[in-house]
């Protein structure tokens, strides 16, 4: 079922370079590449052990 969105001419447009740039097919294509990458970046940002603590270093490991 499709429907419509209302945007405005400066988001088409900028939807019509990220269309020629990827190559899509289609401007829903564009969309849901861009869910897609925020979605992901979304989730790397969280990393597999949130209960680690922060790294410290230790006098003994600078070189300076």
């Amino acid at each position: 079922m499709a429907t419509t969105i209302k945007v405005s001419k400066e988001l088409l447009r900028e939807l019509e370079e990220l269309k020629k740039e990827k190559k899509s097919k289609s401007y829903e294509e564009v969309l849901r590449q861009l869910i897609r990458g925020e979605k992901a970046l979304k989730k790397s940002h969280f990393g597999s052990l949130p209960e680690l603590e922060e790294f410290q270093r230790e006098e003994i490991d600078r070189f300076d």
